[in-house]
C-alpha cells in the first residue's frame, strides 16, 4: 500500500503557528515602548509609540494576509 502524504499542511500550520506568537512578541514591544516613554523622556516618545503601534499593525496584517493565501 502506498500513503499519499503531503507535508504542507504541516507547513502552513507551522507558519500560522510562529506568525501567532510574532504578533505576541509585537504586542509585548508595544507594551515595552509604553513603559519605557512613561519612564524615560528622550524627546520622540510620540514617533517611537508609533512606530510600535505600527509593527503590531504589520504584524496582524501579514498574519491575516497569510491566512488569506495559505
Amino acid at each position: 500500500m502506498i500513503f499519499s502524504f503531503s507535508i504542507w499542511p504541516i507547513i502552513k500550520i507551522f507558519i500560522l503557528f510562529f506568525l501567532g506568537i510574532y504578533i505576541i512578541f509585537a504586542f509585548v514591544v508595544v507594551r515595552q515602548v509604553q513603559l519605557m516613554t512613561s519612564t524615560l523622556e528622550v524627546g520622540f516618545e510620540g514617533q517611537l509609540k508609533f512606530l510600535s503601534f505600527l509593527h503590531f499593525l504589520f504584524a496582524i496584517a501579514v498574519f491575516a494576509f497569510a491566512i488569506i493565501i495559505l
